[in-house]
Formats: C-alpha cells, sequence, structure tokens
C-alpha cells in the first residue's frame, strides 16, 4: 500500500479558474460548432486509444498501478458518453426542425 497517491484538488491548480472547454475549444462567441463537435470526437477517440493502450501495458506488467489504467478507462468513458450525448443534441433539433411546417 507504500504506492498510493492522492494529489489534492485545490485553486492552486487553477482547475476552477480555467474556463470549461468542450472538445479541446473554449466556448466563445463565433465559434463553428463542427468544430466543437469535431474536438469532441477527436477527444474521445484519444481517450479510448490511451485507455487501451494503458490495458495492453497493464496486461504486459508495464504498469503495476491499476489506479492510472481504471482511471483512463473512465475518462474514455465519459468522452464516449459526451460525444453520445452531442449526437442525441443534434438528432433532436435536426427532428425539430423537420417538424416545422412551411
Amino acid at each position: 500500500m507504500s504506492d498510493l497517491r492522492i494529489n489534492p484538488i485545490g485553486t492552486s491548480q487553477g482547475i476552477l479558474k480555467r474556463a470549461p472547454e468542450i472538445g479541446g475549444v473554449a466556448p466563445e462567441e463565433g465559434v463553428p460548432f463542427g468544430k466543437i463537435v469535431k474536438g469532441v470526437l477527436d477527444d474521445a477517440i484519444r481517450a479510448e486509444q490511451e485507455a487501451a493502450a494503458g490495458i495492453d501495458q497493464f496486461a504486459a506488467g508495464n504498469i503495476n498501478d491499476v489506479h492510472d489504467v481504471v482511471m483512463a478507462v473512465g475518462k474514455a468513458n465519459m468522452a464516449i458518453q459526451l460525444l453520445v450525448q452531442v449526437r442525441n443534441g443534434v438528432l433532436e433539433a435536426y427532428q425539430e426542425l423537420a417538424r416545422i411546417q412551411l
């Protein structure tokens, strides 16, 4: 149990001071929606690749800390969930526009 690492989260790390980013793009007026969606997709792909690499490294015995692998898999899961929610929102908006009678 001597390998247990707990890092405190606080304002000193700047986590609470940054503007939230979606897909690597800070929310600003005039940012194309497609750029945000592409960023979310790229983040999900990158997170999934990092998780797969971590699982492979752990299975090969190159990683002793399971925590890093679990965190990478959790991050990939959240990125995919965000991507699915963005897709659902786009589909819902499209369906709403299709219901409008001209």
